[in-house]
C-alpha cells in the first residue's frame, strides 16, 4: 500500500508546471525563478475586456498594480496604423497616395523609389526599408514588391503625418484615440501625464535593472507606454471597426503580403490562420526589458494581452498562450518555432468533488499548523502516523516521529510559523484509505527577519484508521 500511495503522490509531482492548473502562487514562483519582476494579463470575452491580472513588482518593492504602465515596445505599430486608418475613414488621408507629396527623408530624396512610397506599404511592411537605417536610411527592393519587416517604416509615416497635419503623432492619437476611447494612461512619450510610480522598469535576464528611457520624441514603432486595460480598450474598438469604414476595416483585416512561417500582414497587424479557418490579429514586441504580445480574434470577440517587462518576458508565452487560448495558442507556439509543440490533454481547474471531505482535511490541516505555530510538540506527535515517511527535497528522508519530532523543536519552534495558501489547496479522496492534500504554503522566519517568504508546495497523505485522521506521508518541495 505505501508503494502505491507513494506512486500516486509522485504522479502529481511530475505533471506540468503552471501551464495546465495555473495559479497565483506557481505563476509568481516562476516568474521570481526567470526573472521577471511584473507581468500583466488581459483576457478578453465576448468583445469585453472580462479580465486584469497583473502580477509581482516594481522597482520600488510594491506589488505592481492592475493599471501598471509598461512599455510594449513594437505593440506600438498598430496604435501608429490606427492613426492613419481613421484618417483614411474621415477622408483626410489616402491609404494609396505617394507619400513624398508631405515629406521625404533627404537619405533617399534622389532615389526615385521613394516617390512609390504609400501608407499601404508602410503598415503592412512591404516599404522596401530595414528595420532600422544603419548609418543612411537605404532601399532593400522596390516599394510593395515583397514583405521586410521595418520600424523605419513606421517611423516614415510618422514623419508624413506629422508634416501634413503639423501635430505631433502623440497629438494626433490624442485626438483620435486616446481621448475618445478614455485610454488616460497611454502616451507615445514621457510627459507630465505619466504617473512615473506605476511604470514597469525594464530589466535584464539575470534580475539587473536597465535605465529607464524617458522618451521625449514621438517614435511609431516603438516605446508607447500603455497599462492591460488601455490597450484592451484599444484592440476591442478596432475588432469593432469604432472609428473604420466599411472599406478601411475589410482592408485591415484582409492578408496584404506573406510574412514569416505561413502568417500575413493586414494593416498594421499580422495575422495568424488557423487550422480549422478562424484566424487573428496579433502583433509582438521585445526590447531591452520589454515583451509583449497581444492576439485579438475578430470573429469571436475573444482576445489575450501579455506584457511583461523583461528580456526573459517572452518564456511566459510557452505556458499562457495553451493555457487561456487552448489549442490556438499551441498552433502559435508551433507557428512561431516552427516545431511540434506537445501539451497534454487540457486538465479542468480544480474543484473538489468531495466538499465534506474537502472541509475535513482543511480542518485537519489547520488543528495540525496550529500545533507546529505555536510548538505544542505533543500533539503534532499524535497526528503523525507510527510509519511516518517525511520527504524533504533538501533534508531527505526521515522516517522516525521522535526524530521529526527533535528537528521541528530545535530548527522550528519558535522561529518559524507557516501561513497555508488556501485558494491553492487540492483534496483527492483513496478510497479504503484516506486522503491526498496537495498545495502551496509559506513558512516565515522570525529568526531571519529579512529573510523571504516563497510560496512552496506539499503534498500530506493522509490515513483514515479506525481510531482518527493520521498524517502517513509529507513531501516538502522548496
Amino acid at each position: 500500500m505505501k508503494k502505491i500511495i507513494l506512486s500516486i503522490t509522485l504522479l502529481f509531482i511530475s505533471m506540468p508546471s503552471f501551464s495546465q492548473t495555473i495559479n497565483k502562487s506557481e505563476l509568481e514562483t516562476f516568474l521570481n525563478e526567470n526573472n521577471i519582476p511584473a507581468l500583466g494579463l488581459g483576457i478578453i470575452t465576448n468583445g469585453e475586456l472580462s479580465k486584469i491580472e497583473v502580477y509581482g513588482q516594481l522597482d520600488s518593492g510594491q506589488k505592481a498594480p492592475y493599471n501598471t504602465i509598461f512599455n510594449v515596445a513594437s505593440v506600438t505599430k498598430p496604435v501608429t496604423a490606427m492613426v492613419a486608418l481613421k484618417l483614411v475613414s474621415q477622408g483626410k488621408w489616402n491609404l494609396d497616395e505617394p507619400l513624398y507629396k508631405f515629406w521625404i527623408d533627404k537619405d533617399i530624396e534622389n532615389d526615385k523609389r521613394a516617390k512609390i512610397i504609400t501608407t499601404r506599404h508602410l503598415i503592412s511592411h512591404q516599404s522596401g526599408f530595414p528595420n532600422w537605417r544603419e548609418g543612411k536610411l537605404k532601399f532593400l527592393f522596390e516599394p510593395g514588391t515583397q514583405y521586410q519587416y521595418s520600424g523605419e517604416g513606421f517611423e516614415y509615416l510618422r514623419k508624413a503625418l506629422e508634416s501634413k497635419f503639423n501635430k505631433t503623432l502623440n497629438q494626433l492619437a490624442k485626438e483620435l484615440i486616446f481621448d475618445p476611447l478614455k485610454m488616460e494612461d497611454t502616451q507615445y512619450i514621457w510627459n507630465e501625464n505619466i504617473d512615473a510610480s506605476r511604470v514597469a522598469k525594464g530589466y535584464d535576464k539575470v534580475g539587473n535593472s536597465y535605465p529607464t528611457h524617458q522618451r521625449k520624441i514621438n517614435n511609431g514603432a516603438d516605446d508607447l507606454l500603455t497599462t492591460i486595460k488601455d490597450y484592451s480598450t484599444f484592440l476591442i474598438s478596432a475588432i469593432n471597426s469604432e472609428g473604420l469604414s466599411e472599406e478601411v476595416f475589410n482592408d485591415m483585416i484582409t492578408d496584404q503580403t506573406a510574412s514569416l512561417n505561413g502568417k500575413h500582414y493586414g494593416l498594421g497587424f499580422e495575422k495568424y490562420h488557423f487550422k480549422d479557418g478562424n484566424y487573428a490579429l496579433t502583433h509582438g514586441g521585445a526590447d531591452y526589458g520589454a515583451h509583449a504580445m497581444t492576439i485579438i480574434f475578430p470573429e469571436t470577440k475573444q482576445g489575450l494581452l501579455i506584457f511583461t517587462n523583461a528580456d526573459n518576458g517572452y518564456k511566459t508565452y510557452f505556458d499562457l498562450l495553451p493555457k487561456y487560448l487552448g489549442k490556438y495558442g499551441t498552433e502559435i507556439l508551433e507557428i512561431e518555432t516552427g516545431e511540434k509543440i506537445t501539451i497534454p490533454e487540457k486538465i479542468t481547474p480544480y474543484t473538489s468533488s468531495n466538499q465534506k471531505l474537502y472541509d475535513e482535511i482543511l480542518s485537519l490541516d489547520k488543528q495540525f499548523f496550529e500545533a507546529y505555530n505555536t510548538c505544542n510538540l505533543k500533539k503534532q506527535e499524535d497526528f503523525y502516523s507510527n510509519d511516518i515517511e517525511f520527504f524533504h527535497d533538501k533534508a531527505g528522508l526521515m522516517t522516525s516521529k521522535k526524530a521529526i519530532i527533535a528537528s521541528t523543536q530545535k530548527y522550528i519552534c519558535g522561529k518559524v510559523t507557516r501561513e497555508l495558501l488556501q485558494e491553492t489547496v487540492e483534496v483527492y479522496p483513496i478510497a479504503h484509505y484516506g486522503a491526498i492534500e496537495i498545495g502551496y504554503h509559506k513558512f516565515h522566519n522570525s529568526a531571519e527577519a529579512n529573510s523571504a517568504s516563497k510560496a512552496s508546495k506539499f503534498i500530506i497523505v493522509w490515513n483514515n484508521t479506525d481510531e482518527d485522521w493520521k498524517i502517513d506521508k509529507v513531501i516538502s518541495i522548496h
